[in-house]
């Protein structure tokens, strides 16, 4: 069994925003099909065969309540859990793909390495840092809406990043 986590955070005014493009991943990951709300995992969940989807309701900054809830219903250990999330030290229009890293400040993936116990997971850390906000805080852009033109630099992006993590949930 494999889970799948994009973090962003929940509601309306948040949908469109560079801080939600794990959650925007994981829906073209599962091409549109509905998500079911759970408590009892504290966020979205859609079970696909052996992998589970999961986009936490926690907020951002409590994540690993989520995660962690999810894995230890469904016995999943930590190396078969790939989390996703954006990242503002990363350019637009690029991504990296870690395993075993420590969160690099991200607080979202603080929480889940603390409720797991361990950081050895696979990290999808999103590019979301436009030219046009270079040596701005992150704080400046990131629940802002994502216009066409990086939508459009984003969706090559999780093009990308589904290839990758499909090819590693074989």
């Amino acid at each position: 069994m494999k889970l799948i986590v994009g973090l962003g955070n929940i509601g309306q005014k948040y949908e469109n925003t560079y801080h939600n493009v794990g959650f925007q991943l994981v829906d073209q990951l599962v091409s549109g099909e509905a998500f079911s709300e759970e408590k009892k995992f504290h966020g979205a969940v859609l079970k696909h065969g052996e992998v589970i989807y999961l986009k936490p309701s926690t907020f951002m900054n409590a994540s690993g309540v989520a995660v962690r809830a999810v894995a230890q219903y469904y016995n999943i250990v930590p190396e078969n859990i790939w989390v996703v999330h954006d990242d503002s030290d990363i350019a637009l229009g690029q991504y990296k793909i870690h395993f075993d890293r420590g969160s690099g400040g991200h607080r979202g993936i603080n929480s889940i390495i603390q409720e797991l116990g361990t950081k050895a997971f696979h990290r999808a850390r999103i590019g979301i840092r436009p030219e046009r906000f270079a040596g701005k805080k992150a704080e400046v852009f990131v629940l802002r809406t994502i216009p066409q033109e990086d939508t459009e630099q984003l969706e090559r992006v999780f093009f990308e990043v589904s290839q990758h993590i499909a090819a590693n949930n074989r």
